[in-house]
């Protein structure tokens, strides 16, 4: 593959690509546009466009052969995806192995927000709608992309990103049919997530893969202690100082409160009530966790928890610098197909090199081997006495 000569066989890229065993499941032109992308994602100046993806890969080919490629290529997402799902297991079940710590799956959502088209708009975005964002506490318009992850110690990796479509399938059958397709683990393992999720369903998905969970609470969720019952919140009120146990948790200090028993629709779990060290029975400081292995201490409980904050950064990173939040591919085969690309643009960033790295630092290193590439594909051109006119037409600066 030569990728008009700029990108050799020897390119790390090339080889990571084969190394995942594509050159059995895809042609040589789809593994050259994966390899378009891969390097155009990584360029600084990437804002999600088709257009930026020929530019900054300096592919010899017009923007709408890769919108063809997105969206009527002939391969297999769902291959594509296995592949992916299959590297991600392998280092972090190894990673388990040898280190002796638990395997963390995190699941979350978040919105791709795009701006809302006119009534008069002929080509629209497929399958957008108004989502909840958290994060601006307000309706905004896009597409909602349900996501899981897989961790060990400070190893964290993509596993799914998928639209989440209303009228169809909900989120929380979606997360039981994600967590159905996790490996049985040979050693502690648990979910994360946030409040939204903690449902007997997604609880019972875990049980039947091995998997606890561990999540955080409502404070209007119901609990039966001494078989009263009564909210969260409402019960903290009650709690004295001499119940309470301090903790330290990321080098912060929080009074926290065990309570094990039922809650509304779950039959025993260990729910953690916990308040900064300054706001004791400050209501509006006052934050509650679940965990479905009653064995961990409350203080592991908190630092497993904190675990899902890694899902956070991976959303601002892809956004920021991947197009996850910028893409403007309008059918819903080009959408589905592009996130998978986003999720193998950071899986070859963090784990290409000989040991894992994280983000930042690897599209870094990504950058500065495609920009050696290209000056020995100059340095090859000079010396083969290639005509200067030649080469900047090739170039795209013609």
């Amino acid at each position: 593959m030569s990728h008009n000569n700029r990108i050799t066989e020897n390119s790390s890229i090339i080889q990571y690509l084969m190394k995942l065993n594509f050159a059995l499941y895809f042609t040589k032109p789809v593994i050259r546009h994966i390899l378009e992308f891969i390097i155009a994602a990584t360029q600084k100046g990437y804002s999600g466009t088709v257009t930026d993806i020929v530019n900054l890969s300096l592919a010899n080919c017009h923007r709408t052969t890769f919108g063809k490629f997105l969206s009527q290529g002939v391969w297999n997402i769902e291959y594509a995806w296995r592949a992916i799902r299959r590297e991600v297991i392998r280092i972090i079940f190894e990673l388990s192995q040898t280190s002796n710590k638990p395997i963390f799956v995190i699941f979350d959502d978040t919105i791709a927000e795009k701006t809302k088209p006119s009534l008069q708009a002929k080509h629209t975005i497929q399958a957008t709608g108004f989502h909840q964002s958290h994060l601006k506490g307000k309706q905004v318009w896009g597409h909602q992309l349900l996501t899981m992850m897989l961790s060990c110690g400070n190893v964290v990796l993509p596993y799914c990103i998928e639209r989440y479509e209303k009228g169809g399938k909900s989120k929380i059958e979606r997360i039981c049919e994600m967590v159905s397709m996790l490996p049985i683990p040979r050693g502690p393992a648990y979910g994360l997530c946030d409040s939204w999720y903690i449902n007997k369903k997604v609880i019972e998905a875990h049980f039947e893969r091995g998997y606890h969970l561990i999540g955080a609470l409502k404070t209007n969720r119901i609990i039966y202690p001494q078989g009263i019952r009564i909210q969260i919140k409402d019960f903290a009120q009650y709690i004295e100082k001499n119940e309470v146990c301090l903790v330290t948790v990321n080098g912060s200090n929080y009074w926290v409160y065990r309570y094990e028993g039922a809650l509304n629709g779950i039959d025993n779990a260990v729910v953690v009530l916990c308040c900064p060290e300054k706001a004791f029975k400050n209501q509006n400081a006052l934050h509650a966790f679940i965990c479905t292995d009653t064995e961990l201490d409350t203080e592991t409980i908190l630092n497993y928890y904190s675990q899902r904050w890694p899902i956070e950064i991976f959303f601002r990173q892809t956004k920021n610098n991947l197009g996850l939040n910028t893409y403007q591919v309008r059918s819903t085969k080009s959408i589905d197909r592009l996130l998978w690309l986003i999720s193998l643009t950071y899986l070859y960033c963090t784990t290409s090199g000989d040991e894992y790295c994280k983000f930042g630092q690897g599209i870094k290193i990504v950058r500065k081997e495609v920009q050696k590439q290209r000056v020995q594909w100059l340095y090859e051109r000079a010396n083969n006495k290639v005509p200067i006119d030649e080469i900047l037409e090739k170039l795209q600066l013609a």
